[in-house]
């Protein structure tokens, strides 16, 4: 089966196959995981990872498709889908929800080529952004996105750079003033900001490794592949086509700075570097070998599972 044709093209089959895709695997991860011992609560808690974790596909696919930062294929939420099975994402809640806040923020970010209601889709941004380091502190590095959007736009108003400051101070006073009047206390700041951690022992088996060195090693490849072809870009899609770099870089110290290191936090990577990595399949002529990466990312996650 020719894989790059079938993701290829966008059709209905394709979400439902990738959906099924990363539900089963989050299922036997569980099962293997903790057998089937759980209580209600664990179980409720890994349903809901599973439903934002589609949800995420879908809505990957609905950011790529909107905002023209591919052609119309499923290659994007193809890779996310591989990527997400190959993660221990069932080990955090908080880091699922905080990178699908995140893809919220996102979303708002690269629909700013788009001069319509611009006060208001930074604001939304910032707010998304805000609630995403509610869950996982480190997210707040998205607001640096944020701003390498708002100072690529052709016109930017000083009152631009003002919105998402105001909306994370009014949004942090709120805040500040709910947890007053439940606890009476500042007691929740100093458990808010979370220092990073570098103890990487979880990055030391066999199989983080293979997944890095092939993961990094396509990312970086595709990073370069997508700079070469800037200049082929029409000029009104070149800021979302950069855009999507930036975004990529951010999402590497996201996943760095992480208070906890359990490989988990690499899912802040998966959304931006699809659509990389997306743009490589669907722009390489050489259709053996794009062949074989999408059989790659395939087989992987059913060779991590195994092992």
């Amino acid at each position: 089966m020719m894989l790059t044709s079938f993701f290829g093209k966008s059709s209905p089959i394709n979400f439902l196959l990738l959906g099924i895709f990363i539900a089963v695997f989050c299922v036997l991860k569980v099962v293997l995981d903790h057998g089937f011992v759980l209580q209600w609560q664990e179980i409720a808690s890994q349903i809901f990872i599973i439903v934002l974790l589609v949800f995420s596909m879908l809505l990957l696919d609905f950011m790529v498709r909107k905002n023209y930062l591919n052609t119309s294929n499923t290659f994007a939420i193809f890779i996310f889908s591989c990527l997400v099975a190959m993660l221990p994402v069932m080990q955090h809640l908080g880091m699922v929800m905080a990178q699908f806040f995140l893809l919220m923020a996102l979303r708002r970010i690269f629909s700013m080529t788009s001069e319509k209601n611009m006060e208001k889709k930074i604001l939304d941004a910032s707010l998304w952004i805000l609630l995403a380091s509610y869950f996982y502190f480190w997210s707040i590095l998205g607001v640096i996105f944020l701003y390498i959007a708002i100072l690529k736009l052709p016109r930017k108003p000083f009152r631009y750079l003002l919105i998402p400051v105001v909306g994370l101070l009014g949004m942090f006073l709120i805040t500040a003033a709910l947890f007053l009047m439940k606890d009476n206390s500042f007691a929740w700041l100093s458990t808010y900001a979370k220092p990073i951690s570098f103890n990487f022992t979880a990055y030391g088996s066999v199989e983080v490794g293979v997944f890095l060195t092939f993961f990094f090693s396509v990312l970086i490849w595709s990073v370069f592949f997508r700079i070469s072809k800037l200049p082929d870009i029409p000029k009104k899609f070149r800021s979302n086509y950069l855009l999507v770099i930036f975004s990529v870089i951010v999402s590497v110290f996201i996943a760095l700075f992480s208070e906890i290191k359990i490989v988990t936090e690499l899912i802040f990577l998966a959304a931006p570097s699809a659509i990389v990595i997306a743009g490589y399949l669907e722009k390489n002529g050489d259709v053996w070998f794009k062949e074989i990466l999408a059989w790659t990312f395939l087989v992987l996650p059913i060779v991590f599972l195994i092992l």
